[in-house]
């Protein structure tokens, strides 16, 4: 049988570096960026030879590129040209990465199990390996604890496992909502999911990233809003329960030793206590990460509308009139819209907080037509929708908004929606 290189090059590489995206992130910032941009470059040769023009016909792209532009332009006008223009050039990749993964979707959207499979692997050995880490303070490959009050798993000193398990859990489920609509899925895999669905938040706990419970308990009221199912709703709560099980023992039984409730609870508590006497104010968040907002601010008063450049903050924050302490200065501002103000100025913001407002007025919109118009709509979206809303919800200490490992996550969800929203209703049975 002759090999059809054309499908192998445009279809089958780029559809297998694709599904395997999750296990590329667990080993860190290189194989997932590599794999995207593969991807990436596959898509834009393919484009060309096959006239793939539609998938640059819509609002996303139009944006995207916008976005992209303003951001050259950002780094050209900034002190630092050379530094920034590596970021800025190369973002270029995570835009073309979505329509490549809609494409995928489009010619075999055998993807979405594929997808599925390999994220409810990832998750089930987190599961074990972390819950091992924290009952025995090292992992099943004999790893040390790195932190006693943070279970890490793989990531080893990289305290990330909470973000990596909250910003992928509503595309996971999403997935797993919509395979079990379509009847795609064995009662086999569907218990083991119910399983890796109610250890979850459990782990996401004991991981100790408190933005990241935020994140996992704020996607899935947004979900649950949408799907007040009892099943949903009972999972929900019973992951919750079992959290506040935990609590109680530890600080029962474990009186000198509160990991469970030391990071999360206790120390949330005394970062957010009073700064002075006299001022009686609260911390934003802890004193720390007020002097980085306060730092970064000060770098947007001198930069009002291109900003200092794209990943510049690092640069900028140990300058002297910038410096508001010896902490305040660190790789990013640890807010998305303080950075995004500080390094792409309020142009480069607004970008990014009106794809914000769009997502709420489309959200209100959708609770509107389902209580009061009864419509319905596609599960799969409203998980995505809530992968866009932790992405992008400003309230909360988040990562680095130009890291190369965070963009990935962030982009994995675009391809999906773009493909939820432009799909053909008739194709979706004859193909998964």
């Amino acid at each position: 049988m002759k090999l059809n290189y054309h499908n192998v090059f445009f279809n089958k590489i780029p559809f297998y570096l694709t599904f395997l995206i999750p296990i590329f992130l667990v080993s860190g910032p290189f194989l997932s960026d590599l794999a995207i941009s593969i991807c990436a470059v596959i898509f834009l040769i393919n484009s060309y030879k096959n006239n793939l023009i539609y998938y640059y016909k819509n609002i996303f792209f139009y944006v995207f590129i916008s976005f992209y532009v303003y951001l050259n332009i950002s780094s050209l006008v900034s002190d630092n040209i050379l530094f920034s223009l590596k970021t800025s050039l190369s973002y270029l990749r995570f835009g073309i990465f979505a329509l490549s993964t809609w494409y995928l979707l489009n010619t075999n959207n055998k993807l979405l199990k594929y997808y599925f499979y390999c994220f409810l692997f990832v998750f089930l050995f987190f599961e074990m390996d972390g819950i091992y880490q924290f009952i025995f303070k090292h992992t099943l490959f004999n790893h040390p604890l790195e932190d006693p009050f943070r279970v890490s798993s793989l990531f080893g000193n990289e305290l990330i496992l909470g973000s990596f398990l909250s910003r992928n859990h509503p595309l996971f489920f999403g997935l797993f909502l919509f395979l079990i609509e379509q009847k795609k899925l064995s009662k086999r895999i569907t218990l083991v999911s119910y399983i890796v669905l109610i250890l979850f938040p459990i782990l996401i706990f004991i991981a100790g990233e408190r933005s990241s419970f935020f994140y996992f308990c704020l996607a899935s009221i947004y979900i649950l809003l949408f799907f007040p199912k009892r099943n949903v709703i009972a999972l929900f709560l019973f992951s919750l329960f079992l959290i506040f099980i935990g609590i109680f023992i530890d600080k029962t039984i474990n009186k000198d030793d509160n990991r469970f409730s030391n990071r999360i609870i206790d120390q949330t508590l005394y970062q957010l206590k009073f700064k002075s006497e006299v001022s009686k104010r609260l911390n934003v968040f802890s004193t720390t990460h007020e002097e980085h907002y306060r730092s970064a601010l000060r770098i947007f008063k001198d930069n009002v509308i291109f900003g200092a450049g794209p990943k510049s903050f690092r640069l900028k924050c140990s300058e002297q009139k910038y410096l508001v302490s010896n902490n305040s200065c660190t790789t990013h501002p640890h807010n998305t819209y303080i950075q995004l103000l500080s390094e792409t100025g309020i142009i480069g913001f607004l970008f990014v907080f009106l794809i914000f407002m769009t997502l709420c007025v489309t959200s209100f919109r959708i609770i509107y037509n389902k209580y009061f118009l009864g419509s319905y709509t596609n599960p799969l979206k409203i998980c995505l929708l809530a992968s866009f809303l932790i992405t992008l919800w400003p309230l909360i200490p988040s990562g680095n908004f130009f890291t190369n490992w965070l963009n990935v996550i962030y982009y994995l969800p675009v391809g999906f929606f773009l493909w939820t929203i432009n799909k053909k209703s008739q194709n979706i049975n004859s193909t998964i």
